[in-house]
């Protein structure tokens, strides 16, 4: 397997071959739909290092990238990892979208599952290749629409919470999928006066909106914008960003139900169901 690595990242702390053998690891754990106890080799100490072992994985992944996942760095880690967010790849063949029946969210035996209210933008135009860095004010040129979405979050991997950012990052960002809902109207300004709750099993377990998104819905999409460009990915006309947690970051395990609802917007709900390996 080739190790990728990012564009004006600092090197990676680890070997190429341990970057390596961790993608690789994580690509067979997913396509096979097995959960993994622990980090495959040394966990990494640095971002460069983990955006390394996901561009690895994501490059052998059979699956086009159809959009990222944008997700918050503790703020007590910020300053050592020198971000606030990082992102994560969605495949074209787990977006979906609702309408109106009831859902589905995949979770791997032993692994991580967990549900996300978010708002996803949907891109207008493609990204130059060669421009690594946004301002929100750039960002928002980008953005053709804004719909209500699902993340459907998690992976193989079990302790990836307690392991923190930079394995989230590595193992695919933690993203399982996207389930895009209604678009919003107004857009962005519509979208900051609608709030989100999420339900496990009939229990709230988080309300929130736009307000929990540090600079809101244009400063995270601008980190994609930046982020995908250095993965040598750079954001497509009609891809998906989804901009954050609203509500928080809810573990559901399988045979659980949700229920995610935006202020005037029909609720999307569902269960978690075991994921199947990959074809």
């Amino acid at each position: 397997m080739t190790v990728k690595h990012p564009i004006g990242l600092s090197a990676p702390t680890l070997a190429d071959p341990v970057i390596a053998e961790a993608a690789a690891r994580f690509v067979a754990a997913r396509r096979s739909a097995t959960g993994l106890d622990e980090f495959p080799g040394p966990l990494p100490a640095d971002l460069a290092t983990a955006y390394a072992i996901q561009a690895t994985a994501t490059a052998a992944w059979p699956d086009e990238v159809a959009g990222w996942k944008v997700a918050r760095v503790p703020p007590a880690l910020e300053e050592a990892l020198g971000a606030m967010r990082y992102i994560g790849p969605i495949f074209a063949g787990t977006v979906t979208t609702a309408d109106g029946g009831p859902l589905s969210f995949p979770v791997i035996p032993g692994g991580f599952g967990a549900v996300e209210a978010e708002f996803a933008v949907r891109i207008a135009a493609d990204a130059p290749a060669d421009k690594l860095d946004y301002s929100p004010a750039e960002a928002a040129a980008f953005i053709a629409a804004v719909h209500a979405v699902i993340e459907v979050a998690g992976g193989p991997l079990a302790p990836v919470n307690e392991l923190g950012p930079t394995a989230s990052t590595a193992v695919f960002g933690n993203n399982t999928g996207l389930i895009v809902g209604e678009e919003i109207v107004g857009g962005v300004e519509g979208a900051d006066a609608l709030r989100a709750e999420v339900l496990i099993d009939g229990q709230s377990v988080g309300v929130g909106s736009s307000a929990k998104l540090p600079g809101g819905i244009a400063a995270a999409l601008a980190v994609a914008l930046g982020m995908a460009a250095r993965l040598g990915r750079p954001l497509k006309a009609g891809q998906l960003v989804s901009t954050g947690a609203l509500t928080g970051v809810h573990s559901i395990a399988i045979g659980q139900q949700a229920r995610i609802a935006f202020t005037g917007l029909a609720p999307m709900s569902g269960t978690a169901v075991a994921a199947t390996p990959a074809a």
